[in-house]
């Protein structure tokens, strides 16, 4: 049997270019997710414990999105979206209660809808998607898939011009707390999936957007993200333990932590179906981490200086002139602080 090798983040390397930008502060982070205009190109994940109207909120202020996440009820799902200022989005399933819970936040003011399946590769997803763009005009992020033949589903299934209000999420199985790979043995590293999927919606002529959700730890795997072709990426752990994050503040001995479970964990299926008969996801503490303004505004400083490396002063300029490489096991040690070893 041949076997394809694929890669991940920690597997490759973006090559520096010569650098006509001035100054980190001519970088331009504008973006667009299903037509939908950000001035960042992050958006945070629709996680119970990532993402509600205050994440949301606070995102907005620094020109990016959150995504309230659906694990609730619909009435208290609109309800956060309402308090929240700013651009915000939603999250809704593909159950029978899918276009009551999109038209509830939609109507309390949410501006993109999220159709959240962890495996999107599915004919009902296509449905929901095709009914859901026929019905209302606000823009809508599918997730997630990890292949072209997933892409191209939603090409051949959506109309060109729905796919113009369409972002689809790439990623199966990556996220920090995200156990579908040990229980299932099926995934892709994220960043081969951004890369498949650019490649089908460029093949293709579509104008869906792209979003990279699942194993970004820092600002590199951003920026590789975006330069393999992702219009914008979601995070959930990188977000998680800040003072916007749901939760309280938790002491355990001089440290302070905060929850961080994933969607398909024993407590988050606890917490709103009541009980949790099927797992995958985990739940751990994670370091109290501040406020968020300060850690995405330290991704964003991130994203310019890498962006810079490239001599690119835009995203669409980013994706033209990147250059990746894979590199060793030997050239990753000497990527990440090592002179300490």
């Amino acid at each position: 049997m041949k076997l394809d090798k694929v890669l991940s983040f920690d597997d490759v390397l973006l090559v520096p270019k010569y650098n006509p930008v001035r100054s980190r502060s001519e970088v331009s982070l504008a973006t667009q997710v299903g037509g939908l205009s950000l001035e960042s190109p992050i958006l945070g994940a629709n996680m119970p414990s990532v993402c509600g109207h205050e994440m949301a909120t606070a995102l907005s202020s620094e020109g990016a999105l959150g995504i309230i996440h659906r694990m609730c009820s619909i009435e208290k799902q609109a309800s956060m979206v309402q308090k929240s200022e700013g651009y915000v989005g939603a999250a809704i399933g593909i159950g029978d209660d899918w276009k009551e819970r999109a038209a509830a936040c939609i109507d309390g003011g949410a501006h993109i809808i999220c159709v959240d399946v962890a495996h999107g590769d599915q004919d009902r997803v296509v449905e929901v998607s095709r009914q859901f763009l026929e019905e209302f005009d606000v823009p809508l992020i599918i997730g997630n898939i990890a292949t072209e033949d997933a892409a191209r589903s939603f090409i051949m299934g959506l109309c060109m011009e729905d796919q113009s209000r369409v972002a689809l999420k790439a990623g199966v199985g990556g996220g920090s707390l995200c156990s579908t790979r040990v229980k299932t043995g099926f995934g892709l590293p994220t960043l081969e999936s951004v890369w498949r999927i650019s490649a089908a919606l460029e093949k293709y002529g579509s104008p869906m957007s792209l979003i990279a959700d699942g194993g970004l730890k820092n600002s590199g795997d951003i920026c590789k993200s975006l330069a393999a072709g992702a219009d914008a990426v979601m995070l959930g752990s990188l977000l998680s333990g800040t003072d916007e994050a749901p939760g309280d503040v938790v002491k355990n001995g001089d440290a302070l932590y905060k929850m961080y479970a994933g969607s398909a964990s024993h407590g988050a299926k606890k917490k709103f179906f009541g009980k949790a008969e099927y797992i995958e996801g985990a739940e751990r503490l994670v370091p109290y981490k501040g406020p968020v303004q300060k850690i995405v505004q330290g991704l964003h400083e991130g994203i310019r200086s890498g962006m810079t490396y490239a001599g690119a002063s835009n995203l669409e300029e980013f994706q033209v002139k990147a250059e990746f490489v894979q590199i060793t096991a030997a050239g990753y040690r000497e990527s990440i602080p090592h002179g300490l070893l």
